[in-house]
C-alpha cells in the first residue's frame, strides 16, 4: 500500500515535466468559416517571443504570432483595422473552460508593439502538459491572468 502511495506521488510530481502532445487549434471568426491550424501550420507562421513573470520567475515563451493566425482566418488587420472592426474581441478558450479576452486591436502590431504569441515553447523547451500544447502569452502584461494555458480555440466576434 505504501509503495502505491509513493508511486502515485512520484507520478504527480513528474506530471508537469511531461511534454504536451501537439494538437490542432481551432480559429473561429464570426461570420466566416472556421479554420483549423495544425501544428505544422502554426510552425510555418511568423514567430515571436513574449516574456512573462509568474510566481516570481521570468520565462520567455516562443510561438506563432496570434495576429498571424487571425490573418490566416481572414480577420481585418493593420491599417484597415478601424471603425466597426475595433469593437471586436478575441476569446482565448482553454481546455478547462477558462476564457481570456483581448480586444482585436491588442493583437495587432499596428496598434501594439509587444507581441501576443501562441506559445509552444518555454525557455527553449516544448511546453509541458500543464501549460500546453499551446499557451497564449501577452507580452508586457504585469500579471499572467490573460495568458491562458492549454488553449484549444480562439474566437473573434463583436463585443456587442
Amino acid at each position: 500500500m505504501r509503495f502505491a502511495a509513493v508511486l502515485a506521488a512520484t507520478v504527480l510530481a513528474l506530471a508537469p515535466t511531461v511534454q504536451a502532445l501537439a494538437q490542432d487549434l481551432k480559429v473561429v471568426v464570426q461570420g466566416r468559416d472556421s479554420i483549423v491550424l495544425t501544428p505544422a501550420d502554426l510552425a510555418a507562421l511568423p514567430r515571436g517571443k513574449a516574456t512573462m513573470v509568474e510566481g516570481g520567475k521570468s520565462a520567455v515563451y516562443e510561438g506563432a504570432l496570434l495576429n498571424a493566425a487571425l490573418v490566416q482566418a481572414g480577420v481585418v488587420h493593420g491599417d484597415r483595422l478601424m471603425g466597426r472592426y475595433l469593437n471586436q474581441v478575441v476569446l482565448v478558450k482553454a481546455a478547462d473552460g477558462y476564457v481570456s479576452i483581448l480586444s482585436l486591436a491588442e493583437t495587432d502590431p499596428f496598434y501594439r508593439t509587444n507581441p501576443v504569441v501562441i506559445a509552444d515553447r518555454r525557455d527553449g523547451a516544448p511546453l509541458d502538459a500543464r501549460e500546453g500544447p499551446y499557451r497564449v502569452v501577452v507580452d508586457g502584461d504585469l500579471k499572467p491572468s490573460r495568458s491562458a494555458r492549454q488553449v484549444t480555440t480562439i474566437e473573434v466576434k463583436p463585443a456587442y
